[in-house]
């Protein structure tokens, strides 16, 4: 920025010293004029990142100034959206699932002109269909997804080209957001090595040429396409709506990824991405969100990362052979039953593996075997009640130890149980289960203190099962010392969680839930003191 531009209004260029509070890149004569310049355009302009480049991260953000907690960086409309590229019947118009179990008899809705299937007419001349469907039905193609009644929801592969089509036809119905779609990282040069792209290779682009005659577009630049889709949409849910599509944002996919970041992103109900400041954020820092989960371990994360995104993930947490003290990926050494094995490398997949304590060592394909196998044992087991989980701690108690991914899992899993599955509502839980519920978040609680701390989401729900146990706790109780502290720390938890919670509208009602709830337990043990 100039020295006139720090001296000078943005507005009318007189002599200026007040500088605008979110983003401080311009400055004002007065308040005046700082609200007329907003209502001019800066509102569009005004951001606390900017655009950065190195060797390692390409392209990224980082913030221009420092960032409060819970504060909006980033708000952002999608460029484009559509189903995934395997995906349960869903609207191309509106974008809803059809929910084929809960459909009357007969089929679905289909458009008028090329056979997709649609929640009904309104969404035949919806803006996101319109295009495709003339290109389609141009063509003489006739989409063949049907409903036959009693038949189970089932993922339909054809939808594999809409999202795709929606990219190309950018090209002529806006070339500005074509280019910034194609100035986005793709990774094709991996991808097309995989079992998948050649599927895309053999079917898609015969379809595309072929069946479309979209005949000017070669096959690289159809791919190059796909691969960028692959590499840079995020997933929105939206339940209450009914949606689970694909969107991009071409800001927003700028973005570095770090295994424990600093911002978490939700959507609203126009589908823009919203991403907020999970803790306070230094004026320099790089502004990331995490692609993968907070408890699995170093290899699943990475593993993850290099299949779905193609890049290797070196953060601190990824370099750290401890997992910043929490050895999430370590297992017991069965040699001395005390130590540790971590490997002496984890940045480097075949490195091997040592007992902090006695020295045994272990070949990395030992390991990822291994933990290969406990994972899939883990998401085998039967998640509907406690019983399975719990006896799949008890089994590994020798090999794995409190803090490792595959037992961190399974006590965030019965965190979740205990108070809501069958036979285990909260009036139902013993003391012991009871203890055992808030014992499961506190440890997860310090877990994700160094993993995924700060308002983020996963401490968000901690924080919550840990104020309903607590409550339930205290309503037990006959001891009013014990009795108010449980109360006490309930209500500093629902306060905390109010603050990570504000911008999740799903969660308000449980909250306003929770706060009745608590309320009255106050109130009762007020009475019994009085």
């Amino acid at each position: 920025m100039s020295s006139t531009s720090l001296t000078s209004c943005a507005l009318c260029q007189a002599k200026a010293s007040q500088l605008c509070a979110a983003c401080r890149n311009v400055v004002y004569c007065s308040r005046e004029h700082q609200k007329e310049h907003w209502k001019k355009g800066h509102r569009s302009e005004c951001k606390c990142f900017e655009i950065a480049t190195n060797e390692i991260l390409g392209r990224h953000l980082k913030a221009t100034r420092d960032i409060k907690i819970g504060e909006q960086i980033l708000k952002e409309a999608p460029l484009v959206v559509g189903p995934k590229v395997a995906s349960a019947p869903l609207c191309l118009g509106c974008h809803r699932n059809l929910l084929a179990p809960e459909k009357p008899q007969g089929n679905y809705y289909k458009c008028s002109s090329c056979s997709w299937p649609l929640c009904g007419r309104e969404c035949e001349d919806s803006p996101h269909h319109k295009a495709e469907c003339q290109l389609m039905s141009g063509s003489n193609f006739q989409s063949k997804i049907n409903y036959t009644p009693g038949e189970e929801e089932r993922k339909e592969s054809a939808y594999c080209v809409i999202m795709l089509l929606r990219c190309m036809q950018l090209k002529t119905k806006n070339p500005d957001a074509f280019l910034k779609l194609y100035s986005l990282e793709d990774h094709l040069k991996e991808r097309l090595e995989t079992p998948l792209y050649q599927v895309l290779r053999a079917n898609l682009i015969t379809f595309i040429k072929t069946v479309l005659g979209l005949r000017d577009w070669s096959e690289i630049d159809i791919l190059r396409i796909a691969a960028i889709l692959d590499t840079n949409t995020f997933e929105v849910r939206q339940p209450r709506e009914r949606r689970k599509v694909r969107a991009l944002f071409p800001e927003a996919a700028m973005i570095s990824h770090d295994c424990v970041p600093n911002m978490r992103h939700r959507f609203d109900d126009d589908m823009n991405i919203v991403f907020l400041a999970k803790r306070k954020i230094a004026k320099g820092e790089i502004l990331s969100i995490s692609y993968t989960q907070p408890l699995r371990s170093t290899i699943q994360r990475r593993v993850h990362l290099r299949q779905a995104k193609c890049f290797d993930c070196s953060c601190a947490r990824c370099q750290d052979p401890e997992e910043l003290g929490s050895f999430a990926g370590a297992q017991t050494c069965l040699k001395c039953k005390a130590g540790k094995i971590i490997s002496l490398n984890p940045l480097q997949n075949s490195a091997v593996w040592k007992c902090q304590l006695c020295n045994l060592k272990r070949s990395a394909k030992e390991v990822v075997t291994s933990d290969a196998e406990l994972q899939l044992e883990l998401e085998s087991l039967d998640k509907t009640t406690p019983v399975a989980l719990e006896e799949f701690i008890y089994r590994h108690r020798a090999d794995l130890h409190d803090t490792n991914t595959h037992i961190l899992q399974a006590k965030y899993a019965l965190t979740q149980l205990y108070g809501s599955a069958p036979g285990f509502a909260m009036e139902e839980l013993s003391e012991e289960t009871l203890t055992r519920k808030v014992q499961l978040c506190e440890e997860l609680l310090e877990l994700a203190n160094i993993f995924d701390g700060g308002w983020s989401i996963f401490r968000g729900n901690l924080l919550i099962d840990m104020e309903e146990a607590l409550v339930a706790q205290a309503l037990r109780s006959e001891d009013p010392v014990e009795c108010e502290e449980k109360l006490r720390n309930a209500a500093e938890m629902l306060r905390e969680i109010r603050n990570i919670m504000k911008h999740e509208p799903e969660m308000q009602q449980l909250l306003l839930e929770r706060q009745v709830i608590l309320n009255s337990a106050l109130e009762r043990f007020e009475q019994v003191e009085n």
